[in-house]
């Protein structure tokens, strides 16, 4: 493998600057870390196979299901070379050894990564480490020269240094998603080292962890309607922002929607339900200082979480905020998992038939949330009579002003 190290820099009330360098002979300045909530450094690691290597180390996978067979990782036969870093030389060492051990102790897939605790010398407490193996866009094949004279990279090993596990965690799904932007670049060491590179390098934690922060800071009291979008899969058509205002909505959007707690199949039938009925798309102009919103639609739920969100962004914590949204989702999924409670005890008690219509009604978010059960249950004849019930029972009371 050939380590690849990229800066990282964090943008909260403390900074803590980072740049990147590549491998030479002259010794690396050492970078001030601060890993208690603020320290954010960026590493990518490649690996290259030597000549007369053993084993399938020049196995190609064509996708990120594929994975690396435990036994052509030994720690004999893994070669780290270092590109970029914003770490020290000690630290990168240190660095290097643990991913080796990782590597080697089995499988790992590619475009997928994992989170893991490392300790370094430059921080007093074990620091989290996330790092994701990653294929060259392309990769040349090598002449019978190539083959005998020099190593030839085959992948590379993209870390990224944060504060704690637990906070990484949350953002792991947006480092994936990162960490593949950065394959379309990696056709050869040189290519890696490139400027452009290095910049996508130093900015992971302001792209694929700031970017919450700054919806909820544009957004302000609209974030409501982003919430109700993503709980209800209504489309939103996001018009005149640039490429990383629109990815950071797109993005939250994401993270907001019951995607991952919900049953595949319940979801895709839920999208395939929204086609159906062609919605009108939530349309989000952000050509001005302050978004407008047209077509937008929020409902009580998700605005009694609004002061949640602006009390925490002032904080200027991305991963409180995360937090936050979390909590959100998981209040969501127990309300829905309350009402196929009550809907399944309703099919032979008129009591609980109320206790249901009470709890929509109350709830603040009835509607999502009957729609949401009606898709789950299409299949279920005496759960579909119950919720017609309650349709033409929320009608009459205006909580439903259409037709679900």
């Amino acid at each position: 493998m050939c380590l690849c190290l990229g800066g990282g820099r964090t943008d909260w009330p403390s900074h803590s600057e980072a740049g990147h360098f590549l491998l030479s002979h002259s010794r690396v300045p050492r970078v001030r870390a601060d890993y208690g909530n603020r320290g954010i450094t960026t590493t990518l690691l490649c690996r290259s196979q030597q000549p007369g290597d053993s084993g399938d180390m020049g196995h190609r996978r064509t996708g990120s299901s594929d994975s690396f067979p435990k036994e052509t990782l030994s720690q004999e036969d893994l070669s780290l070379s270092l590109v970029a870093s914003n770490l020290s030389i000690e630290a990168e060492t240190e660095l290097r050894t643990f991913l080796i051990k990782r590597l080697s102790k089995g499988a790992q897939f590619a475009g997928m990564g994992t989170i893991a605790a490392v300790e370094l010398s430059i921080a007093e407490q074990p620091v989290a480490c996330y790092y994701c193996l990653l294929q060259p866009a392309e990769q040349p094949a090598a002449t019978e020269s190539d083959e005998l004279s020099k190593a030839v990279v085959t992948d590379y090993a993209l870390c990224f240094l944060g504060s704690t596990e637990k906070s990484l965690e949350l953002f792991r799904i947006e480092l994936d998603k990162y960490a593949q932007g950065l394959q379309p670049y990696l056709c050869s060491e040189a290519s890696a080292s490139e400027p452009h590179v290095q910049q996508y390098l130093s900015s992971w934690y302001e792209e694929a962890v700031l970017y919450i922060h700054r919806v909820v800071q544009l957004f302000q009291e609209k974030l409501s309607i982003l919430l109700r979008a993503a709980l209800s899969h209504t489309p939103v058509d996001i018009q005149g922002a640039d490429s990383k205002i629109k990815q950071a909505i797109e993005w939250f959007l994401c993270a907001a929607s019951l995607q991952g707690l919900m049953q595949e199949d319940t979801l895709a039938s839920l999208c395939k339900a929204m086609a159906r009925e062609q919605q009108k798309a939530i349309v989000v102009d952000c050509s001005g200082p302050t978004p407008t919103v047209t077509n937008g639609v929020s409902n009580k739920f998700c605005e009694d979480w609004i002061p949640s969100f602006l009390n925490i962004q002032e904080t200027g914590n991305p991963f409180l905020i995360r937090q936050i949204l979390e909590n959100f989702k998981l209040k969501a999924i127990q309300d829905m998992n309350s009402l196929k409670r009550y809907i399944q005890q309703a099919e032979s008690n008129n009591y609980a038939l109320f206790k249901c219509f009470v709890f929509l009604k109350n709830c603040g978010n009835g509607e999502v949330l009957l729609q949401n059960v009606k898709v789950e249950q299409a299949e279920m004849p005496e759960a579909r009579s119950v919720v017609k019930v309650l349709e033409e029972f929320l009608h009459e009371e205006g909580v439903i002003t259409a037709p679900i």
